[in-house]
């Protein structure tokens, strides 16, 4: 099976969209307190990056994995897509990165979570919770067009 995109473009943009799945959420949840953890690091802007750092490795293991297999799957066939162009291809990678967040806080047990959604807040589908990484997910999708976008274009000039 070839490739549609070459690797050197596809791969970083893969790993620039599983760190903002994963990282964006965990900044906005240190930065507004809601993990204890986090906390005892301490909030605030000037405390950010540390505690940042907190949120993301308190998630499990198994989340980060479900995230990035998920995210890999849907960028592949969005690769494959010739349909997708332009605005449609922004937002089937959008839609991606949606998914793959969406899928995670679905399936993962609350035990192999640790500080993911549910198990950060004792409900699976806190509002709150959900809505931010909800939004980190979708912001993926989009980092992984525009990250893909700019290797093709520095391939093509």
């Amino acid at each position: 099976m070839r490739l549609p995109i070459p690797l050197r473009c596809f791969l970083p943009a893969w790993l620039a969209a599983w760190a903002t799945a994963v990282f964006l959420p965990s900044a906005a949840i240190a930065y507004l307190g809601i993990s204890r953890a986090a906390a005892i690091v301490g909030t605030g802007f000037d405390r950010l990056p540390a505690s940042t750092w907190k949120v993301a490795d308190d998630v499990g293991p198994a989340v980060k994995l479900m995230v990035g297999a998920i995210l890999l799957i849907g960028f592949l066939g969005l690769g494959r897509a010739r349909f997708a162009k332009g605005p449609t291809r922004s937002a089937a990678g959008i839609l991606i990165g949606i998914v793959a967040v969406a899928a995670t806080i679905s399936f993962i047990p609350p035990t192999l979570s640790r500080g993911f959604a549910g198990a950060l807040t004792g409900t699976r589908f806190d509002p709150s919770i959900t809505s931010i990484y909800l939004l980190g997910g979708a912001l993926a999708g989009l980092v992984f067009v525009v990250s893909l976008s700019r290797c093709h274009r520095a391939d093509a000039g």
